[in-house]
């Protein structure tokens, strides 16, 4: 560094020296001695712009936030429902908008598929959401929307062409993984470029719920298969500085990492894989630091738990915003300041009105929590339970 500084000095020095014979003289000298005086200056300036450029570049840095399930429950699509008959999802996200828009990229799990209006929306057990939550979703500031779910498949094939078409068609920039429209499109390796960092971001589900995908139509929906993940690890190695996997998998409703997800996690790190996100638990579970083969590390967040949903237990209103820095210094990409802010799912409901939003915990007042309708299920449930509850299953220094 004080080099650099050193040689700003010397040619800053430099070009004062030449700008001033250059202004008291110039009438003695010949074009071409002109000319060359400013080719000089030219130069200079260039070797100071490198220099700092080189002292700029030797650190560069994208902040990642995410987020969970977005479960298309009846009470969540009501939610959207306008008097004119429109669908409108922003309050949804309208708490929470800032962090989202702040970052560099931001990422939300969408749990259930845009299958299209002529389905008919509808919520468990056959999930089939407006559209109009994708585009709340861009609104909010969202870059990746993840779409291998369980729940991928509800309303058949074409359902899930039609929500390919919703995306290509309406946000053409935004990066829809885990849904492809063809064998070659679900072979390439989702390259996100930030900052001069190569972002790879692969998504894949456990299944969909006993349905299969047709003969020479397996590229709808990536499935965890070992072999594939492998592969793509593989290939995302040779195409970026980092590699982000994010598997729908575990156990619903349990805190603690399955069996399952714990060995697949640690084949992910022994392959190359640097980030980890969880989701499908539909509650928080552990994040971990992972020591895969040969010193090389991974963070992983099990899961996310739930951004919005109409579920009525109390766990799972509790979700968690995974934030931190992907830096890359002096050829090395590394994490940096990983934590987890505790968010919950607040809604209420009365007669023909619904209202579903969500908050930072930290946020939440007890003014909200007290009118919260999970009361009618849980007459326990308080901001203080929150809390308990998010330190029973995430260690301290992860929280944020």
């Amino acid at each position: 560094m004080k080099k650099i500084w050193y040689l700003m000095a010397i040619t800053a020095v430099a070009m004062f020296i030449i700008i001033t014979a250059y202004v008291i003289s110039k009438d003695k000298y010949t074009e071409s001695e002109s000319m060359a005086i400013s080719k000089t200056m030219q130069d200079v300036s260039t070797v100071n712009k490198n220099e700092t450029a080189a002292a700029g570049e030797a650190r560069v840095e994208v902040t990642l936030v995410a987020v969970g399930d977005v479960l298309g429950h009846e009470s969540v699509i009501y939610t959207g429902e306008q008097a004119d008959g429109t669908y409108d999802y922003s309050i949804l996200f309208e708490n929470l908008k800032d962090e989202f828009t702040n970052a560099d990229l931001a990422v939300i799990n969408q749990e259930t598929i845009f299958g299209g209006a002529e389905y008919g929306y509808s919520g468990f057990p056959n999930f089939n959401s407006p559209e109009e939550i994708g585009k709340a979703e861009v609104q909010a500031g969202f870059d990746v929307i993840l779409h291998a779910t369980n729940h991928t498949r509800d309303t058949g094939e074409s359902g899930i062409e039609y929500c390919l078409n919703f995306w290509k068609t309406n946000y053409p920039k935004i990066y829809v993984l885990g849904i492809n429209e063809s064998f070659d499109k679900q072979n390439q390796i989702p390259i996100i470029e930030k900052n001069g960092i190569k972002i790879a971001m692969l998504n894949y589900t456990y299944g969909l719920n006993g349905y299969t995908l047709s003969e020479g139509k397996e590229y709808l929906v990536n499935l965890i298969e070992e072999d594939k993940i492998l592969s793509d690890i593989k290939k995302a190695k040779e195409l970026a500085d980092f590699i982000i996997v994010y598997p729908h998998w575990g156990i619903e409703y349990q805190y603690v990492p399955s069996e399952e997800q714990i060995q697949l996690a640690q084949m992910m790190s022994d392959m190359g894989a640097d980030l980890i996100i969880g989701t499908h638990p539909h509650v928080l579970e552990s994040i971990e630091w992972i020591n895969g083969r040969d010193g090389h590390k991974t963070l992983c967040y099990y899961s996310l738990g739930n951004y919005a949903s109409g579920q009525t237990s109390m766990e799972t209103l509790l979700g968690g915003m995974a934030t931190l820095k992907i830096v890359k210094e002096n050829e090395k990409v590394f994490i940096e300041d990983a934590s987890l802010v505790p968010i919950v799912t607040h809604y209420e409901w009365s007669a023909g009105n619904y209202v579903t939003s969500t908050y930072k915990l930290s946020e939440y007042s007890k003014e909200l929590a007290g009118r919260h309708s999970i009361l009618t299920y849980d007459s326990e449930f308080s901001i203080d339970k929150l809390y308990q509850l998010t330190k029973e299953i995430v260690d301290e220094k992860w929280l944020k």
